[in-house]
C-alpha cells in the first residue's frame, strides 16, 4: 500500500473561457493547434482528471451553494430522514463518516424542490436553498455542454457532430455530500476507492482538502482544492466509449478528521437506453477496438 499520503498532483488549470460554445468545422481546425487542447489531451490520457477555471459561474453563486449545503445539514436529525426513500439515487443517505442528498434528471426535474420542501415544509428557507440550486443546476448544464464539447474536440473529433449524436441527451444529477469532522481514521477511508460510472463528474469543493486520486502505479496523490474552480474527472462510460484512450482513475476522499468537509459532484451519464459503443473513429491499429457494446 503507498505510504506517500502527503504527494499531490499537478493537474492542469484549463481556462474554458478560450473556448467557443460552438464547436463548428472552421473552429474546429484553428482548435487542433489550440495548446490548450492539447493539455486537455495529455490530461485525459494521462490521469482522467483537471480543474476548470474561468468557467463564467458568478462567484457569489458558488457561495451561496456552498452556504445553502451547510444549511441543510444543519437541520435536526428527523428532518433528514423525510428525505429518505427507496431509491438510493433520490435519497439521503448516512453511511460511516460521511453524508448525502442526491438530486436527479437536472435541471428538467423537480427533485430540487421535492428534496427542500421536505425538509424545510413551508419554509422560507426552502425557496432559497431551491431558488440556488437550481440557478446553479442551469449553469452546470451548460457547462457540462461545453466540456463535452472540449473532450470530444481534444480525441480529434468534430465535437459538435459527435456531441449531438451520442451526447446531447444526457442526464445528470447533483450530490451534496458532507464529511463528519469526527472521522475516526485515515484507514476508514482506504476502503473507498472508486470510479465513477458516467461519462464525466463536474466536482464543487471547498478549500478543505481530502480528495485523492490514484496514479497508474498505484500511488495515492491528493488533488489540492483550487478556489472557485472545479474538478473534472472522467467516467467509466468516457473511457468504453474513448476506446479506453482517455482514463477513468480511482479517487477516494480522505477526511482530515478534525475538520468538515464539503462537496457537490454534478455528474453527466448517458441516458439509460443508449448503447455505448466507441466510434469507429477511434478504432484503428493503435487503438484497436476494446470493449463490447
Amino acid at each position: 500500500m503507498p505510504s506517500s499520503l502527503q504527494s499531490h498532483v499537478d493537474l492542469p488549470l484549463i481556462d474554458i473561457s478560450q473556448f467557443p460554445s460552438e464547436f463548428d468545422c472552421k473552429t474546429l481546425n484553428c482548435l487542433q493547434n489550440n495548446p490548450g487542447l492539447a493539455v486537455v489531451r495529455e490530461a485525459c490520457k494521462e490521469w482522467g482528471f483537471f480543474y476548470v477555471g474561468n468557467h463564467g459561474i458568478p462567484i457569489d453563486l458558488l457561495q451561496q451553494m456552498e452556504f445553502q449545503s451547510r444549511q441543510i445539514y444543519s437541520v435536526l436529525a428527523e428532518a433528514k430522514e423525510r428525505a429518505v426513500t427507496c431509491d438510493p439515487f433520490m435519497s439521503y443517505q448516512c453511511r460511516g463518516n460521511a453524508e448525502s442528498f442526491t438530486m436527479l434528471n437536472l435541471p428538467e426535474s423537480d427533485s430540487i424542490n421535492e428534496l427542500s420542501n421536505k425538509i424545510w415544509p413551508l419554509e422560507e428557507k426552502s425557496a432559497m436553498f431551491s431558488e440556488t440550486f437550481r440557478t446553479y443546476s442551469l449553469h452546470m448544464a451548460e457547462l457540462a455542454r461545453k466540456i463535452c464539447k472540449i473532450i470530444l474536440a481534444s480525441l480529434g473529433l468534430d465535437a459538435e457532430n459527435f456531441y449531438h449524436l451520442h451526447f446531447e441527451n444526457f442526464t445528470a444529477y447533483m450530490r451534496i455530500n458532507h464529511y463528519f469532522s469526527d472521522a475516526k481514521s485515515v484507514e476508514e477511508e482506504l476502503l473507498l476507492g472508486h470510479t465513477d460510472i458516467g461519462c464525466f463528474t463536474i466536482l464543487y469543493q471547498d478549500n478543505n482538502g481530502g480528495l485523492q486520486i490514484r496514479s497508474k502505479e498505484g500511488e495515492w496523490l491528493n488533488v489540492k482544492p483550487i478556489s472557485h474552480s472545479f474538478v473534472v474527472n472522467l467516467g467509466d462510460s468516457m473511457k468504453a466509449w474513448s476506446n479506453g484512450i482517455y482514463r477513468s482513475a480511482e479517487h477516494r476522499v480522505v477526511c482530515k478528521g478534525w475538520v468538515d468537509r464539503f462537496s457537490v459532484p454534478y455528474f453527466v451519464r448517458f441516458p439509460r437506453d443508449q448503447q455505448i459503443w466507441a466510434p469507429d473513429e477511434l478504432v484503428n491499429d493503435e487503438h484497436p477496438r476494446r470493449y463490447r457494446p
